[in-house]
């Protein structure tokens, strides 16, 4: 009988429970390989559980997606969660599944937990989505939360900010039009008159820097010299 298919020893409510999930739950060591996977691989995969425990799962990866998916797993191994991530992998059998992932790394353990939905047949043959509305939807804008002190990118990665950046992007991100230097240092508890303007460009270059290494993505701010800063991208401001 196959592994997936064996009744999970009494007593363990856990292993009972993922035999139900139709999504794999893989954990995969810092060099990407497979330490251990739900049965649900198998149905995604083609490979049974023991069958997958091993493989490095970049080898697996549809070659046109293998850098895009290594610069996810570098953010994800510097402590960004993933909340969702699409790429394509090739089976067993050798056909292609379009696969969406969410992933987070532990530094305890020093293992990437990731859980694999296979998004394959709401896929139309032109590679576009169809059944959207029943799919993780990548964030279609970048999100400001306090509690943690957090920036999101529109494809949902969480950025750490420190109290000061948190700040400014509050007063950058609440507006429509360009914020002057003057409502950014006073919201930042200064007074604008003996304020270093000099500080204020560094810790925007800083904030630029943080986003553009942790994501990707440059952050949507235009600078107008001796006026001040402008948000120019969609964003919303939660608690």
């Amino acid at each position: 009988m196959k592994q997936h298919d064996e009744a999970p020893p009494a007593g363990d409510p856990t292993k009972q429970y993922q035999a139900l999930l139709l999504d794999a739950i893989f954990i995969v060591d810092s060099e990407g390989n497979v330490v251990n996977v739900s049965g649900a691989c198998e149905r995604i995969f083609g490979y049974s559980p023991a069958e997958m425990v091993g493989k490095n799962m970049l080898d697996m990866v549809h070659p046109e997606d293998r850098e895009r998916t290594l610069q996810s797993i570098e953010r994800v191994m510097d402590g960004y969660l993933q909340s969702y991530f699409e790429n394509r992998y090739v089976r067993k059998d050798g056909d292609i599944a379009c696969i969406s992932w969410s992933a987070a790394w532990s530094e305890e353990h020093q293992v990437r937990v990731g859980v694999a939905r296979d998004i394959t047949k709401r896929r139309t043959d032109d590679d576009a989505l169809v059944a959207r509305q029943l799919l993780p939807e990548p964030m279609p804008c970048w999100r400001l939360s306090a509690s943690p002190r957090t920036l999101v990118t529109p494809d949902g990665v969480n950025i750490a900010l420190s109290a000061q950046d948190h700040a400014v992007l509050v007063v950058l991100m609440s507006a429509d039009g360009v914020i002057t230097r003057r409502t950014i240092v006073e919201a930042l508890g200064e007074d604008y008159l003996t304020y270093d303007q000099r500080r204020l460009d560094t810790q925007m270059r800083r904030l630029r820097r943080k986003v553009q290494h942790a994501s990707m993505h440059a952050l949507p701010i235009s600078t107008l010299r001796a006026v001040g800063f402008q948000f120019y991208e969609k964003a919303t401001i939660g608690r």
